[in-house]
C-alpha cells in the first residue's frame, strides 16, 4: 500500500505540468528564505540590442544585467517560449526562477520612425549652428531642397534623440550645395542627404511708400524674408534702429530693402530758411536772425548769414530753426556789428 502511494506522487510530480511545477517549488523557496523568486514578465520591452535578465524577470538581483538574447528589430517584436527563457536563465547561473504560469512571453525593441520631415529638421539645426557661428546671431536661415527625398526609416528609441549630422560638403558663398550624413553616436550611418540649401534672411523694409524728406517710424516697417543674394550687391540696413526716425533722401516704394543710401538724417534747417542764431559763453547768450545758406540735419555744421551784417559765419545745427555758432565771441560781435552787451541781442543765464 505505502508503495503504491509512493508511486502515485511520483508520477503526478512528473507528469504535471512543468510551469505549474515551477512555480509551486519556487514559491516554496521563497517562503523558505524569505526573498522574492525571480519573476517571469509576460510583456519585455527593451531598449539595447541585448535582452537581459533583468528584462525578463522581476528581482533578478545580481544577474539583472546580464544578456541572454539578442533583441529583435527596432519597433519589431516577437514571442519566446518560456522553456526557452528558462533555459537560457540556468545556462546564465539563475537556477530558479517563477515562470508565473506562463508558456510564452513577448519580447519588443523599442523604435522611433524617422520620415523625410524628421532628417530635413536634422539638417536644418546643424546648418543653422554653423551659419550662426560664422555669421552671429541674426545671420538668416537657410531654405532646404532635398536633392531626393529619404525612405521611413525605424530607428532605435534610445538613440532617436542622439543622432549626428555630419556635414561633408557645406554651403558657402560659391555655392549652395550640400552633403551630409546622419549617424548614430555610435558612428553607424543612418541616412546620406544632398541637395541645396539656400541662405535667407529676414530684412525691415517699407510698408507703404514714403516721399522725400518723411520720416521713417516704426509703423512704417515690416519684415520681409528675402536671399541673402540679394543684400550684398549694395550693403543693406538689416537692423530697425537703423531706419527709424531717418529721413528720405528720395521717394521710396514699399517693399523694398533699404541701404544707407536710401536715408538720411532728417533736416532740422533747409536752405534759406529763417533760423535764430545763437552763441553762448558761460551765462552769457548772444543771439540774432540768420538765413540757413545750406540743408542741415541736426549735428550738422552749415553757414547761415547775418541778416543785419550780411556776413556769413559757420554753425552747428542745434534743432528745429536754432543755428549754434562756432568760433570766438568777438567775431560774432562784429558780425552782428553789435556789442556783447547789447540788451537786445545779449541776455545773461541765470
Amino acid at each position: 500500500m505505502i508503495t503504491r502511494l509512493l508511486l502515485a506522487l511520483l508520477f503526478f510530480f512528473v507528469a504535471a505540468p512543468f510551469s505549474a511545477a515551477q512555480s509551486t517549488i519556487g514559491a516554496r523557496i521563497s517562503d523558505q528564505f524569505d526573498a522574492p523568486l525571480p519573476l517571469l514578465r509576460p510583456q519585455v520591452i527593451v531598449t539595447s540590442d541585448l535582452v537581459t535578465l533583468g528584462d525578463l524577470f522581476d528581482h533578478a538581483g545580481m544577474y539583472a544585467e546580464t544578456p541572454v538574447f539578442r533583441a529583435p528589430a527596432p519597433g519589431t517584436r516577437g514571442r519566446v517560449p518560456a522553456h526557452t527563457v528558462l533555459d537560457a536563465a540556468r545556462q546564465a547561473g539563475l537556477q530558479i526562477v517563477d515562470l508565473a504560469g506562463l508558456t510564452e512571453i513577448s519580447v519588443e525593441r523599442a523604435g522611433v520612425r524617422l520620415n523625410a520631415m524628421d532628417f530635413e529638421q536634422m539638417l536644418q539645426g546643424a546648418l543653422q549652428t554653423q551659419l550662426t557661428n560664422l555669421r552671429g546671431e541674426n545671420a538668416g536661415r537657410y531654405a532646404i531642397t532635398l536633392a531626393s527625398s529619404p525612405s521611413p526609416m525605424m530607428v532605435p528609441a534610445e538613440v532617436a534623440n542622439r543622432l549626428e549630422v555630419d556635414l561633408l560638403v557645406a554651403p558657402s558663398g560659391r555655392s549652395e550645395r550640400f552633403s551630409a550624413l546622419i549617424r548614430t553616436p555610435s558612428g553607424q550611418e543612418i541616412a546620406r542627404l544632398d541637395g541645396r540649401a539656400e541662405h535667407r534672411v529676414m530684412v525691415p523694409v517699407l510698408g507703404r511708400a514714403i516721399a522725400r524728406g518723411d520720416v521713417v517710424r516704426a509703423s512704417d516697417l515690416r519684415l520681409q524674408d528675402v536671399p541673402f543674394s540679394r543684400t550684398l550687391g549694395t550693403p543693406t540696413l538689416l537692423e530697425n534702429a537703423d531706419i527709424i526716425g531717418q529721413a528720405a533722401r528720395r521717394s521710396l516704394r514699399a517693399g523694398a530693402p533699404l541701404n544707407p543710401d536710401d536715408l538720411a538724417a532728417p533736416l532740422m534747417v533747409e536752405r534759406q530758411d529763417l533760423v535764430t542764431l545763437v552763441y553762448r559763453h558761460g551765462t552769457l547768450a548772444l543771439t540774432v536772425r540768420a538765413r540757413a545758406m545750406d540743408d542741415g540735419a541736426e549735428g550738422q555744421s552749415i553757414d547761415v548769414m547775418n541778416l543785419q551784417s550780411d556776413r556769413i559765419v559757420r554753425g552747428i545745427v542745434a534743432g528745429h530753426g536754432l543755428v549754434h555758432v562756432l568760433g570766438p565771441m568777438q567775431d560774432v560781435a562784429v558780425a552782428t556789428r553789435l556789442s556783447p552787451s547789447n540788451s537786445d541781442t545779449a541776455e545773461r543765464i541765470q
